[in-house]
């Protein structure tokens, strides 16, 4: 026994004479005599290095005390693996199953250089003494409090990066775009990858049983609209600029660790003094949502559907009763089809003239007492053979000229959505957004209408390979800020003051979109996937630059079965306006089950409350029009968090 004690004493004793750390795992090993010194400056930063903990750290000039980054003391900063990430999909959300084969979570750094005003660390990532892989790690100034880094590992042996540092046990995060669960990340492990949100949520039975029959079930950090950024109450924020699917790890008290798949990580750190500051410098790299016409300070949005004789007389009895109305959103102005989940839509994109005939005499109507028209729209094409009115199915023209996102194997996805399938453009191919767009134009804008909602863009498949020779694990993140691109070119090549909503979102989504949506709220009163859950919506994804958002008014998902009811109550419809009066839109949506849900038009009871909503929302135009204008400037939104305002007592 003594004999195998002396062999590892001896073999200790040679690792550590070579300047090997035997630490069983994560170590930092520091070639000490690269270090030209202590101390390297990056514009307004400052890299320290403290031989004795093996600790480097970044400060900042203006704040020498304050430590804006920091290894965790003799541990690796940088991790590389190579993962099998098996992606499944099912209606929109998508499931992961990680398998690391190889880790290099070992670490040395072997070179520390000044290169015109960048730093740059250099050295190899290992797991044994035979398998390592070099990698570089480059800090830059972007300006005097924002530190822009980059790490890339080789290629050739990972798939998998990652950036481990040093957390305080007692700070907040905050952020990540569109979060509805949590507003403190904290203790919780973020991914961030654009998806359906889910029914329920983590709400009992209901996600339990519509996991069991579609696998959408959803739970605390499906989004919509997710964004890799967040804001600690110790103002300093963290964004990535990668697209590919990231996970934020906050479990550990005293570190953070950053998951991206790829083999290089992009993004910057920011300094604040406030959290104004911040997100105003945040902004400029996500891009600003600009002032929403004037027009839609007059009034609520009405959804309604049913046609034209039904408007008329919603409209009628809504003005009756004095309800301030600035326009109606008409999503069924290419038909209705009725499924198992409700009342859906033909998504193909042209007038239908059965359901919505005297188009003409409707728009007199309406443009007579000032209200304007909305529709709707989303990048799908469904196929129209059943529908017994169509015109022109696009469907079949879109297919033939292969303008739709295809498999690893060159054939179009035909993507499940409720009850019927739908197969989604490929919108890389600058012929399919000319084609697309002449649609929009020719079929709806000629209708005179002033808007649309901008539906879905969360569901481009992971395995998918597009046009541009782009591929679904790069692009899926990407999509949602294509698909708002497009539609905000409509709107810039159009002379009228035009507005459009969207529900995806990701990055750079606020620089191209009028304004967003919290997507499909179920109608409940509870904190997973109800009202709770907009207010939760609204204000964590003001904090990465979504300044003009707003949810349906009553929540959009209705359940009406014999073992579970989700219907929207007359109390619920009000208490949601009462909110909605208070944030940038005040839109009405009758659900996915009109005739179940309670409407703001159902009785004189609601509709007298709902006028008095209105008339709010109406006087609140001349504040809400100084907000939008400070959102563009400065980027802070319209509804804040209150660590915005007051982040001393957070």
């Amino acid at each position: 026994m003594r004999k195998y004690i002396l062999i590892a004493i001896i073999l200790l004793g040679f690792y550590y004479l070579n300047g090997f750390d035997v630490t069983p795992s994560k170590s930092l090993v520091i070639n000490d005599k690269i270090l030209e010194s202590s101390n390297y400056s990056i514009g307004e930063f400052e890299l320290s290095y403290d031989q004795l903990l093996k600790r480097f750290y970044i400060t900042n000039f203006q704040d020498p005390n304050k430590v804006i980054w920091r290894n965790l003391d003799g541990k690796s900063f940088i991790r590389s693996a190579n993962t099998n990430l098996n992606v499944n999909e099912d209606h929109g959300s998508f499931f992961f199953e990680e398998k690391k084969s190889i880790i290099y979570d070992n670490q040395t750094v072997e070179d520390i250089k000044i290169i015109d005003d960048s730093l740059y660390l250099r050295g190899h990532l290992f797991y044994d003494s035979v398998n390592q892989i070099d990698y570089s790690l480059k800090f830059y100034p972007k300006s005097s409090n924002q530190l822009g880094f980059l790490l890339k590992v080789d290629s050739n042996y990972c798939n998998q990066s990652s950036m481990i540092y040093f957390s305080d046990p007692d700070e907040k995060i905050y952020g990540f775009g569109e979060q509805f669960t949590h507003n403190n990340m904290k203790g919780k492990k973020v991914p961030v990858f654009v998806s359906e949100q889910g029914i329920g949520r983590g709400k009992q039975p209901i996600t339990f049983l519509v996991d069991m029959v579609a696998n959408s079930g959803g739970n605390a950090f499906t989004s919509y609209a997710p964004v890799p950024h967040y804001i600690s109450t110790n103002l300093v924020s963290v964004y990535l600029k990668n697209t590919e699917y990231s996970i934020f790890d906050f479990e550990k008290d005293a570190s953070i660790q950053i998951d991206v798949f790829s083999h290089s990580i992009e993004g910057g750190m920011i300094l604040g003094s406030e959290p104004k500051s911040i997100i105003t410098d945040y902004t400029k790299f996500s891009g600003r949502m600009k002032p929403l016409p004037d027009w839609v300070n007059n009034g609520a949005i009405i959804g309604m559907q049913g046609g034209t004789e039904r408007v008329f007389e919603i409209v009628t009895r809504l003005k009756k009763n004095d309800v301030e109305i600035a326009a109606v959103w008409l999503q069924d102005w290419v038909g209705q089809r009725i499924t198992s989940f409700g009342k859906q839509l033909w998504w193909n994109w042209e007038l239908d003239t059965d359901h919505y005939h005297h188009w003409d005499s409707l728009k007199i109507f309406l443009d007579e007492q000032d209200i304007r028209v909305l529709t709707y729209t989303n990048p799908f094409l469904t196929d129209v053979k059943e529908k017994n009115n169509y015109r022109i199915n696009y469907f079949d023209i879109a297919k033939d000229k292969s303008y739709f996102v295809n498999n690893s194997e060159g054939v179009p996805y035909d993507l499940d959505i409720t009850t019927f399938s739908a197969s989604l453009l490929d919108f890389t191919n600058p012929e399919v957004r000319e084609w697309y767009k002449n649609i929009i134009k020719t079929n709806m804008l000629s209708l005179g209408i002033d808007g649309w909602m901008a539906d879905f863009g969360e569901a481009l498949p992971y395995d998918s390979k597009l046009h541009n020779g782009g591929v679904g694990a790069i692009y899926h993140n990407k999509f949602p800020e294509i698909w708002s691109q497009l539609n905000q070119e409509i709107v810039d090549e159009s002379d009228k003051d035009l507005v459009y909503f969207c529900r995806s979102g990701y990055s750079k989504s606020p620089g191209y979109t009028s304004m967003f949506w919290l997507g499909d709220q179920l109608t409940s009163w509870d904190q997973y996937d109800g009202i709770k859950t907009a207010i939760s919506g609204l204000t964590s994804s003001g904090l990465s630059g979504y300044s003009i958002n707003h949810s349906d008014v009553g929540g959009y998902t209705a359940i009406n079965t014999l073992f579970l009811k989700y219907i929207r109550s007359q109390e619920l419809l009000m208490r949601w306006a009462e909110i909605n009066v208070f944030t940038a839109v005040l839109r009405t949506h009758e659900g996915n089950r009109p005739d179940d849900n309670h409407q703001v038009y159902s009785d004189e009871v609601t509709m007298n409350h709902f006028s008095k909503m209105s008339r709010i929302y109406k006087a609140l135009g001349f504040y809400r029009s100084q907000l939008m204008d400070e959102a563009y400037k400065t980027g802070l939104p319209i509804v804040r968090h209150p660590f915005i305002l007051y982040p001393e007592n957070i």
